[in-house]
């Protein structure tokens, strides 16, 4: 199935008593700008001042005004939002939303709902579009911890649901039910009583399911889907990390073809479809030692363009992973190219900045925005050396994190970063090892806690201001684009009008907040009522 023009697709509504996704569809109900003077709400504008106002006019795609009693020109669209809140398009500034738009199946992100119950409903509100004997597939944008029982549903539970399922979570592991199992059964691929799958056999069933459901159409309706439902959740930008790479087919939840993997991605954007902005980077994993070196990084510098694109679609920098080492350093900052790797600990950490130390002697690193991302160990020496060569740190990534009987505060630091002139963006690093949803992490990062409740921030957690400012204002240096992030005149006209009051609402509510509407450019690209 591929999508029709936006007037032909179906809008997607929020159902039942928790508020659950229903992701039978979603209407796109703009293709071109519209001019919108908004009204009677609470809009943090996240500007230098963090202005509350209640107006905001939008036209030819860029805010022109914020404040009150504006003036619009006639013609202009008039929205009353009736007090709701409304922040500026949520950025993510690095995860892996090009891998959730690349599953097999019907896949169904299930990053919303917080009880068994809740998720066989949703599934079975999809399963009315999937044809008999198609896979309803999650994998990756789903976890034990998020639900109430701690655990994914059973073979048993998931049999509710009529059609076959396959669920491959971030963290809990992989289930199906029984029409899954006897598809698995008749490919010698073991499943488990209670629908489980594990070891060997995980490989080789996420193998076969793309061997069989995976084609140009089915990745492009994948693609618009993982878009359209992150819509919902207010983001409007996202900055794509990359994939482990694999040449053929492969049964690793974080491979995909590089080289190929964004296919989908752009084929809506030549129908002009795109539901959320896409910034690209690049992932190498060249070993220090390869002969000759440097064997796909080098070919990646000569052969492609960084922030080359359009308002939609634009490449970034090599990352999250830089490959090659030093040398791989070198040559990135050699082409002037934007370079991230990752770091899980202090020893990690300390080793990155030291070799980007070394090269920074030799090309100044300053104006080309490099980034080390997590950093879940890292104290203020390591901010001021960082901040010496002019580099940014993303933080984030931790809903899903447990304590150990030997460190009880996972980092990162955020409280220390508050306050260090160092720059700082959020960032999920989710799609495939954790959670996309920004309002999951950042109920961590200003709870201090878990999904499960569980510390692990120490005296670290930040104000739900400070964490949704990080989210947007912030997230402009990340994007080498200023005008994104905030809600002033002549910057592009993205926002997320909110379900409820995100700066007030208790820990619990904060957690379900999702969008009413969405804008991005002044494009409507998602709609539940209130226009």
């Amino acid at each position: 199935m591929t999508h029709p023009k936006p007037a032909g697709l179906r809008r997607r509504q929020f159902i039942g008593g928790a508020g659950l996704l229903a992701l039978g569809g979603s209407r796109l109900l703009a293709q071109t700008t519209a001019d919108l003077l908004l009204v009677n709400g609470k809009i943090h504008t996240m500007d230098a001042a963090n202005r509350v106002v209640p107006q905001a006019l939008l036209q030819n795609g860029r805010f022109t005004a914020a404040g009150n009693n504006l003036r619009a020109p006639g013609g202009t669209r008039r929205i009353d939002l009736k007090g709701r809140t409304v922040l500026p398009g949520l950025i993510d500034a690095h995860n892996h939303i090009v891998l959730v738009g690349n599953r097999p199946g019907w896949h169904t992100p299930m990053e919303h709902v917080f009880t068994i119950p809740d998720a066989i409903a949703a599934y079975q509100a999809r399963s009315k579009d999937v044809p008999a004997g198609e896979f309803i597939s999650t994998i990756g944008p789903i976890s034990a911890m998020q639900f109430a029982e701690r655990r994914l549903p059973t073979l048993t539970e998931l049999d509710a649901v009529n059609r076959p399922v396959y669920i491959q979570a971030a963290q809990g592991g992989a289930r199906t039910n029984t029409a899954g199992k006897t598809w698995f059964a008749a490919r010698n691929i073991t499943v488990g009583a209670d629908g489980a799958i594990a070891g060997p056999a995980l490989t080789a069933a996420l193998l076969a399911l793309r061997k069989e459901f995976l084609t140009p159409a089915t990745r492009k309706r994948s693609a618009m889907d993982a878009l359209q439902y992150y819509a919902k959740l207010g983001i409007t930008t996202h900055r794509d990390c990359g994939a482990f790479h694999a040449e053929e087919l492969s049964g690793g939840l974080a491979n995909e073809n590089t080289y190929t993997m964004h296919d989908p991605f752009l084929a809506l954007q030549h129908d002009g479809t795109l539901p959320a902005r896409m910034r690209l980077d690049y992932l190498h994993q060249d070993s220090p030692t390869a002969n000759p070196s440097l064997p796909t990084l080098a070919q990646r510098l000569r052969n492609a363009f960084p922030f080359f694109g359009d308002e939609w679609v634009k490449t970034g920098g090599i990352g999250e992973f830089t490959g090659g080492g030093v040398e791989g350093l070198r040559a990135i900052a050699k082409a002037g190219w934007r370079g991230e790797d990752h770091a899980l600990n202090l020893n990690g950490v300390t080793q990155l900045i030291k070799d980007r130390e070394t090269v920074n002697a030799e090309i100044p690193l300053k104006d080309l925005r490099w980034i080390i991302s997590h950093i879940p160990d890292f104290p203020v020496d390591l901010a001021n050396r960082m901040d010496a060569m002019g580099m940014g740190v993303l933080v984030g990534w931790g809903p899903l994190r447990a304590p150990t009987p030997a460190n009880s505060s996972l980092g990162p630091p955020y409280r220390m970063l508050m306050g260090h002139k160092i720059k700082k963006g959020y960032h999920s690093d989710g799609g495939d090892i954790t959670l996309i949803n920004p309002w999951l992490n950042f109920s961590t990062m200003y709870t201090g806690k878990n999904l499960a409740g569980q510390a692990i921030l120490g005296d670290q957690a930040l104000t739900r201001q400070e964490t949704l400012w990080l989210a947007t204002a912030a997230n402009k240096w990340f994007l080498r684009e200023d005008d994104l992030g905030s809600i002033e005149t002549g910057n592009r006209a993205d926002l997320t009008v909110l379900d409820r009051d995100c700066f007030t609402v208790s820990d619990e509510d904060f957690k379900r907040t999702r969008s009413l509407l969405t804008v991005v450019s002044g494009r409507i690209v998602h709609n539940d009522g209130v226009v």
